[in-house]
């Protein structure tokens, strides 16, 4: 299992929101597909989400979609979607998918549990990168880093 050290940008994002049974995560994605379609959008970068645990709640997640377009744009913002200039994570543990792991929340796991055993303190929130590559879905995790040893 192979873990690496980075961060990940990326400029003029749209963003929807949601809380969803976990094996339902995909739903977001198709619903911004279906706004890009609708609205004339043009998507220039992977779809990414992040997932974080709802308190008191195992078999739900809120999850935040993020699809990067060709620039700016208005939109009428809501509770679910917003226009973000920029999203930035500056320091991550990063697994690629991971592994051939059966799925994200399996190497999920895996990162944390490598994460605790190097002393190393993450946010609670991870962040699901969908690559598109020769017609194949690979799966990037990334869970930003608070804290790594004593530094």
């Amino acid at each position: 299992m192979k873990i690496e050290r980075r961060g990940m940008q990326f400029d003029h994002l749209l963003s929807y929101q949601a809380v969803l049974s976990r094996d339902r995560w995909q739903e977001g994605i198709f619903i911004m597909e279906d706004l890009a379609v609708g609205e004339g959008i043009y998507q220039n970068g992977p779809f990414f989400f992040s997932a974080t645990n709802n308190e008191g709640e195992s078999s739900s997640r809120s999850f935040t979609y993020y699809m990067p377009i060709i620039g700016p744009i208005s939109i009428e913002e809501n509770d679910e979607f917003h226009f973000r200039d920029k999203f930035v994570i500056e320091d991550a543990l990063v697994m690629r998918q991971a592994d051939q792991l059966l799925d994200f929340y399996e190497a999920e796991t895996k990162l944390r549990k490598y994460a605790s055993e190097q002393d190393i303190s993450l946010e609670a929130r991870t962040y699901v990168v969908l690559l598109e590559v020769y017609n194949e879905i690979m799966i990037d995790l990334y869970i930003p880093i608070q804290e790594w040893g004593n530094s």
